[in-house]
């Protein structure tokens, strides 16, 4: 009995504080229409709308109809060497970093943010015996990024848009 009471009293503790398991945050943002222009980001871009699209929110079809218009820009990434064996000199690790750049202006032309930059890091084990299954992990590890982009978009543009109605 006094361990349900426990648990049922550390449950409620880490409720109260706002702790939630990662990637449980609502993604609805509050407002009427949102336009994603996609400048060289059209995978990131594609992401956002799509984690958007899939939690009710309205998207603008052009950027005349829209409330706010977000572009997503220079999508790029990175690879280097993270960590070389000292027996043998060869790569043991890489780091994979994704670049972006956004804007985000209202209707009226105001700029919200401007060249605003994203930044996603991830590094991964480097095996030279599976030389081919590494080209597809780092297809993943990319997709990867892409979201946890996204999620930063996401968490930007709530922040943003509640902060300036």
């Amino acid at each position: 009995m006094r361990a349900r009471l426990l648990l049922i009293y550390v449950l409620l503790l880490t409720t109260a504080c706002g702790f939630h398991l990662r990637g449980s945050q609502t993604a609805k943002i509050n407002i009427d229409n949102l336009y994603i222009n996609s400048a060289s980001a059209s995978s990131l871009a594609k992401e956002v709308k799509l984690q958007l699209s899939g939690t009710g929110n309205a998207l603008a079809d052009s950027a005349q109809n829209a409330s706010f218009v977000i572009t997503i820009k220079e999508e790029s990434f990175e690879k280097s060497v993270l960590s070389v064996s000292p027996k043998t000199g060869k790569v043991e690790e890489y780091q994979m970093l994704l670049h972006a750049k956004m804007d985000l202006i209202k209707a009226d032309g105001t700029f919200l943010l401007e060249d605003e930059k994203l930044t996603v890091i991830r590094d991964f084990a480097f095996d030279e015996n599976a030389v081919l299954g590494e080209f597809a992990e780092e297809s993943i590890i990319q997709e990867d990024l892409i979201r946890r982009a996204a999620n930063q978009v996401i968490r930007r543009l709530q922040a943003l848009i509640s902060s300036s109605k």
